[in-house]
């Protein structure tokens, strides 16, 4: 069936915006994620976090995004719009490995979590860490199974045998809602710990206040320490929410492709369709590239300890006088 000049013009339009589209967007995430994710690194590693628990979580996933930013975005990049170093297309194992290493790097970026108070510890935050890498590569191992590449194509997909309709259930349920349910599940019933604790620390503050008319430095610090759980406890909700929100679009992708598996799209849909999928595939690694300016905009805390950085660098070197400059000053 021959195509109208309108329907071509309409074609050519969506394939050259589909390029440009990627290009900006992954240019963008790279430059965004890198800067991000080092300052990331820089504010969990302060003197003041490193001894939380829950900042060994936010720091695995500042590592975990890296590798998201420098490899998977980059990947991804090779593969649409320089075919001809597409490292996916050298041989059926290429495929698979890269394809299972962007998998589990694209997961793990978003599978830290809040634990309870009893699990709280820098000790379980470590070895919840390692678990977390061990069951997601476990979640993933279908894909060096069932992927291989396409001759004559740029994709990387699963074979012909595959159900596409488990990809994007799985997909739906691993990666978009199961993390986010976690995180915010854990993030609750940590709020309401340290909620309960604090009005548990009312009563006992106000009978040593009244007796002494002060505060001691314990209870200084410990209040200290419930100002920064809330802080940290109010990003990962914030992670939770706009996670689940950008990483859903390319599962309902996976589910409407595989529901018109048997329809056979005219070359105007095909485009619609390819657009579509690269823009929500691009948008599923978003979150794992700017989580940095999310923390920024929700945390207080965040903010203050960015802001020492800054000063850091700004602040003009000093020299204190001696005795002996100080008599000729006089």
């Amino acid at each position: 069936m021959s195509l109208s000049n309108a329907s071509l013009a309409e074609i050519n339009a969506l394939h050259y915006g589909n390029i440009i589209f990627y290009q900006f967007w992954s240019y963008l995430l790279v430059c965004l994620g890198t800067v991000g994710h080092s300052l990331n690194i820089y504010v969990f590693t302060r003197p003041i976090l490193r001894s939380n628990p829950c900042t060994r979580y936010f720091l695995a996933t500042a590592i975990a995004g890296s590798f998201v930013t420098t490899f998977n975005v980059l990947l991804r990049l090779l593969q649409m719009i320089y075919p001809a170093y597409n490292p996916f297309g050298y041989s059926t194992a290429s495929c698979k490995i890269l394809s299972f290493i962007v998998y589990c790097s694209r997961f793990l970026c978003s599978s830290p979590s809040a634990t309870l108070r009893g699990w709280s510890s820098l000790r379980v935050a470590s070895r919840a860490i390692l678990f977390v890498i061990v069951v997601v590569a476990l979640f993933y191992l279908y894909v060096p199974i069932q992927y291989e590449n396409i001759l004559m194509s740029t994709k990387c997909s699963p074979t012909q045998s595959t159900d596409p309709l488990f990809t994007g259930i799985w997909n739906l349920l691993i990666f978009s809602l199961g993390p986010s349910i976690v995180m915010l599940s854990f993030g609750l019933l940590t709020f309401r710990h340290v909620q309960q604790s604090g009005k548990r620390m009312v009563p006992q503050s106000n009978q040593v206040q009244n007796q002494t008319e002060s505060i001691t430095p314990q209870q200084d610090q410990l209040r200290r320490k419930k100002k920064t759980d809330r802080q940290l406890l109010q990003m990962i909700l914030v992670q939770s929410v706009y996670f689940s929100l950008l990483s859903t679009p390319v599962s309902v992708w996976y589910i409407y492709t595989a529901l018109r598996i048997n329809v056979v799209p005219d070359a105007l849909q095909s485009a619609k369709d390819t657009l579509f999928g690269n823009v929500t595939g691009l948008l599923s690694i978003t979150g794992a590239c700017i989580s940095f300016y999310f923390f920024t905009l929700s945390s207080q805390l965040f903010r203050r300890e960015l802001i020492q950085l800054f000063k850091c660098q700004w602040r003009p070197n000093q020299t204190i006088p001696t005795s002996t400059e100080l008599r000729q000053r006089n």
